[in-house]
């Protein structure tokens, strides 16, 4: 069985199940988009889909930060998100980046993709013109595209990426819209999470691997974790001994996360890339203007994976 929507446009499919909040929980991973050169090899993601639900994963996310959705084209992105699509088979939900700078535009792609299969769309803050982007301004642009979109919204806090702060207070309203069922916060500290869902019964994402278990403290129901795309095992049995009430354990593999997660600091997309290939699956390289991963950079990354594994 598959999740989602039905789309409102786009090329006819396969009917699918709508989406149900409880699906939105656990473990799942930002999938890399492949390059071979500078050329999309979407091809390439089928093997590393097997291979990540064999560890447990719960659901993907195509075209997110990691996925590189900003050097994509919206033709890549729907491409890339009908492969992803047909590898998951509907073993558990796909989301798809749909984020651009204009209102108009993250509507046209965000139908695109839920056509090619795409069960929700998060949708990073626009921040184009970030100085413009008040309160006022993200309430109007997230309400417009809940009301047009043929799935369910996630809002995507990213302040690394926007330099914008989206304040709790400005995501509670967004988050009343009957269309936006959630969001994933990967502030490395601070952000909305925590004061978010301490008033507001929602779908809420932890978007940084270093900060699990605080998530799941204060009432988040899963992580969208560039970290678990390359050690899920570690990932899925963290939350597995927080479901278990493991406070000792939790921690222990939480440090083992936060370990992988620093060592690639300041290369986070190619050094996820260089980490899949050193677990022997085919990550392609990342487009520039991002380049590889230094050596010195490489021996850390090396290093961190041994231990976080160690930790199993």
């Amino acid at each position: 069985m598959a999740w989602g929507f039905c789309p409102v446009s786009g090329p006819p499919r396969e009917a699918k199940a709508v989406l149900q909040p409880e699906q939105c929980r656990g473990i799942w991973v930002p999938l890399v988009t492949p390059f071979d050169g500078e050329q999309l090899a979407a091809e390439w993601l089928g093997g590393c889909i097997d291979w990540l639900l064999e560890r447990g994963v719960g659901g993907f996310l195509a075209l997110g930060t990691t996925g590189e959705a900003a050097h994509c084209s919206d033709d890549e992105a729907e491409l890339l998100v009908r492969v992803v699509h047909q590898a998951v088979r509907g073993r558990v939900p796909v989301f798809a980046g749909s984020g651009r700078a204009s209102t108009h535009g993250t509507i046209a792609l965000t139908r695109r993709l839920a056509a090619a299969g795409a069960d929700a769309a998060l949708v990073l803050t626009p921040h184009a013109y970030r100085a413009r982007m008040d309160d006022a301004t993200l309430r109007r642009h997230y309400t417009a595209l809940a009301d047009a979109s043929p799935v369910p919204i996630f809002v995507y806090h990213m302040p690394e990426v926007t330099g914008l702060e989206l304040a709790a207070s400005t995501l509670i309203e967004i988050l009343q819209h009957p269309n936006v069922w959630g969001f994933k916060d990967s502030s490395a500290e601070g952000g909305p999470l925590a004061a978010t869902l301490a008033v507001t019964r929602t779908c809420g994402f932890v978007g940084s691997g270093a900060r699990v278990v605080e998530a799941f403290e204060a009432g988040a129901g899963g992580g969208i974790l560039a970290v678990a795309h390359v050690v899920p095992e570690v990932a899925v049995e963290l939350a597995s001994a927080w479901k278990s009430g493991d406070r000792t354990r939790a921690e222990r593999l939480q440090a083992g996360l936060r370990g992988v997660a620093t060592s690639w600091k300041g290369y986070a997309v190619p050094g996820v890339k260089y980490a899949l290939r050193k677990r022997g699956l085919r990550a392609g390289n990342a487009r520039q203007p991002l380049g590889e991963v230094p050596a010195e950079q490489q021996a850390r990354i090396d290093a961190a994976l041994d231990a976080a594994l160690g930790l199993l």
